[in-house]
């Protein structure tokens, strides 16, 4: 029986050399030439943003889809890249989710699809994303935030050799970082307060054998060195990014320091709990503590009062970490780079108690002049 479907839908076997009727369409249509269409349906390098933008535009109403199965049986690849997902045994921050949607609409627009795995990162069994890659046709992948380094999941990646692009700073021949700069992060947070006139700020710092929670308490650090400031022992307060451990730590804070002003927490669950504490000892926050989080998590828009917080620029992130995959897919080496976070004004953070309120346009009753005015993000 002969196959009866039209010639888009059997991928492109056996379609003549100029390609399949469809494609032609699309060029005539568009007054270019069927491989320039082509190329710009696969993602390849090299065709204008406008033309491919118009290229789908006109496949979409042609009702054109690229059968990737078929695709794959005649040696074209699936453009199929896996996104692995840290499934968390433990309370944790879920941020990576909002990352999603972004992600994946990166790489439909190079003409790549994703499929999602959830992967526990506490109990990886090895070998299970060599399998993933030949079950599925991966022809690249995407770590997001927790799998450092040295997490089993990236060492594979690094061994196996596949296409690879994560966010904990991991870099080898075929494998890129993209890393919100935690560092700048930190200093941010350790500045907005020092503006404020605050002196005896405390930390709650996150798992000190992670990068990210090393990285945000150094650049804190150097904020109060800038200002010839260093941080005692006695106003650092470890947690482990949950909410209950904020708690614990905001109140072992109290305890030691009974003229605390402000704390900066490694992350907005650990804020979320130092809240509660705060709340708990009929605290009130700012007008006797300031706190400050980290990750611009959407909860923090919602505690009492909105937290103050500094956000990893996710829009932004989720287009490099892109270029960086396709330039792996095009041959080139992996490489790192950095991408600045933003500062999220709300109202969890103030001038110290008693020092008198901001002037208008942005100055302090001591005559300097400051950057970081509520509503603005920086």
């Amino acid at each position: 029986m002969s196959d009866r479907r039209p010639s888009y839908a059997k991928g492109f076997t056996g379609a003549p050399r100029d390609g399949p009727p469809v494609i032609r369409t699309i060029a005539g249509a568009l007054g270019i030439s069927p491989s320039t269409v082509s190329r710009a349906l696969n993602g390849v390098r090299g065709v204008k943003e406008a033309t491919r933008k118009s290229v789908l535009e006109k496949a979409e109403e042609f009702g054109y889809v690229p059968h990737f199965g078929a695709k794959q049986l005649v040696g074209k690849g699936s453009r199929l890249v896996g996104v692995m997902m840290p499934e968390f045994e433990f309370e944790a921050s879920n941020s990576f989710v909002h990352f999603l949607p972004l992600v994946q609409r990166e790489l439909q627009r190079i003409g790549m699809d994703t499929l999602f795995f959830s992967v526990p990162l506490l109990s990886y069994s090895p070998g299970k994303l060599g399998y993933w890659i030949r079950s599925r046709g991966l022809e690249a992948c995407m770590m997001l935030p927790a799998f450092t380094a040295d997490h089993p999941l990236m060492r594979e990646a690094l061994a196996l050799g596949i296409p690879c692009v994560n966010f904990e700073g991991a870099v080898g021949p075929r494998c890129s970082a993209i890393v919100s700069d935690d560092f700048e992060g930190g200093r941010m947070a350790g500045e907005r307060l020092l503006k404020d006139g605050h002196r005896v700020i405390g930390h709650i710092r996150g798992p000190k054998e992670l990068r990210i929670s090393r990285e945000r308490y150094a650049g804190f650090c150097q904020a109060l060195r800038e200002r010839g400031l260093e941080h005692p022992p006695d106003l650092l307060a470890d947690g482990d990014f949950s909410g209950s451990s904020g708690s614990r730590a905001m109140t072992e804070l109290l305890r030691r320091r009974t003229d605390l002003t402000a704390v900066f927490c490694g992350n907005d669950l650990m804020a979320a709990g130092a809240l509660q504490a705060l709340a708990g000892n009929g605290i009130p926050v700012p007008d006797r503590i300031s706190v400050l989080g980290y990750d611009g998590d959407t909860c923090a828009a919602y505690t009492m009062p909105p937290l103050t917080t500094v956000r990893p620029a996710r829009d932004l992130g989720a287009a490099k970490a892109v270029i960086l995959l396709q330039r792996l897919l095009q041959g080139e080496n992996g490489t790192m780079e950095r991408v600045l976070p933003v500062l999220m004004e709300r109202q969890s953070a103030a001038r110290v108690p008693g020092t008198g309120p901001r002037k208008k346009g942005g100055s302090r009753t001591d005559g300097r002049h400051s950057a970081h005015d509520t509503g603005r993000r920086h």
